[in-house]
């Protein structure tokens, strides 16, 4: 949650379930919550900003529509140096704990310190500890292809399915931060408080473990497979070949006695 200025002027609702979509004000077509303007007439949507994931939200809504929490107090912006990689327009900067959002009023796309980024997670991580669900899952073929540079240093980000199951492709600048487009960070926030990120350590984990038995299995392998070649009558050969066939020997014992631990 962002520690920077907050403003007031939220007006208080009854509580409800956020909706994904609102009437437009201005042409009272149904467009996007989250959305900052509407495509067909320019009036203002999106006109809130969560305090806990940074979403924007229409002035309607009670709830955040990315992580479902109450709206309150409003994180306050500064000038940015930087300025988003698609629009070209400078950001909006919010200061959060350790790090910085860096916000695109235009798109919504949001770049985010590393530092930040990770305060984020483990807070969301913490709290879907005490109410756990399954993760959510996203179509990762659904998002565009493209290479965005980093904003701070122009190089060219690596792009990353989030999590590796979140079907959020995130684009990651390794020194500076990552890079969401609208609305993929509360989708971020939404996978790992499910669970999602502690799923794929776990996943990790076990595919380490299954290489390691991998190479262990190859390695005894290979040790067996060279005591096959026949051996000569030479005295130096023969104590060669019983030093490999106990080298062998003890790697088979180990190997088995790692698969029953």
């Amino acid at each position: 949650m962002s520690t920077g200025p907050y403003r007031s002027g939220h007006p208080s609702a009854a509580a409800r379930p956020a909706s994904g979509q609102v009437e437009c004000p201005g042409c009272s077509k149904q467009v996007e919550s989250s959305q900052r303007t509407c495509a067909s007439c320019g009036t203002p949507i999106a006109t809130v900003r969560c305090g806990h994931c940074y979403q924007m939200n229409s002035a309607e809504s009670a709830l955040c529509t990315g992580c479902g929490r109450e709206l309150g107090l409003e994180p306050v912006g500064e000038p940015d140096a930087f300025s988003c990689p698609d629009c070209k327009l400078p950001f909006q900067l919010f200061r959060g704990g350790p790090g910085a959002l860096h916000d695109c009023e235009r798109c919504g796309g949001q770049f985010v310190d590393h530092a930040l980024l990770k305060d984020l997670l483990d807070q969301r991580e913490l709290y879907g500890k005490v109410a756990p669900r399954p993760p959510p899952r996203r179509n990762p073929l659904a998002t565009p292809l493209r290479y965005i540079p980093c904003p701070i240093c122009a190089e060219i980000m690596l792009r990353r399915n989030f999590g590796r199951s979140s079907g959020v492709i995130v684009d990651i600048c390794s020194r500076h931060g990552m890079w969401f487009d609208r609305g993929e960070l509360p989708a971020v926030l939404e996978f790992v408080e499910a669970g999602g990120l502690e799923l794929a350590r776990l996943r990790e984990l076990d595919e380490q473990r299954e290489s390691q038995r991998t190479a262990r299995v190859r390695k005894v392998e290979e040790a067996l497979a060279g005591l096959s070649t026949p051996s000569t009558g030479n005295p130096f050969d023969r104590t060669r070949r019983d030093a490999e066939l106990a080298d062998a020997a003890l790697s088979l014992a180990g190997f088995l006695g790692n698969l029953l631990k």
